[in-house]
């Protein structure tokens, strides 16, 4: 039976951290994550990424800091910019604001 309860990133990094530490594979954390989180449970491929990371030595559950544009645009100096995009897993999303 699937909960599908909502997570967010650092939750389930965490959560992958511990699973790891534990002695756990990506194939036995994923089913555990499909078991609890149902649809809400990141990929297998994220899994299998952090679990390597935390495997590494790893301590940090916080993305890298990458350089070169901010991830998050915001309009400051010109109200004619009303969208802010920003980072998720899988690419920029944006999304128009409503001037008041």
């Amino acid at each position: 039976m699937s909960l599908s309860l909502k997570i967010d990133e650092i939750e389930y990094r965490a959560v992958i951290k511990i699973f790891v530490k534990e002695g756990l594979t990506p194939n036995e954390i994923h089913s555990k994550f499909i078991k609890v989180y149902g649809d809400s449970s990141p990929s297998f491929s994220t899994i299998k990424k952090w679990a390597a990371e935390f495997k590494r030595g790893r301590t940090s559950l916080e993305n890298d800091a990458r350089e070169g544009r901010q991830k998050v645009q915001q309009h400051q100096k010109s109200l004619n910019k009303c969208t802010i995009c920003y980072w998720m897993t899988g690419g920029w999303k944006c999304v128009k604001l409503l001037r008041l």
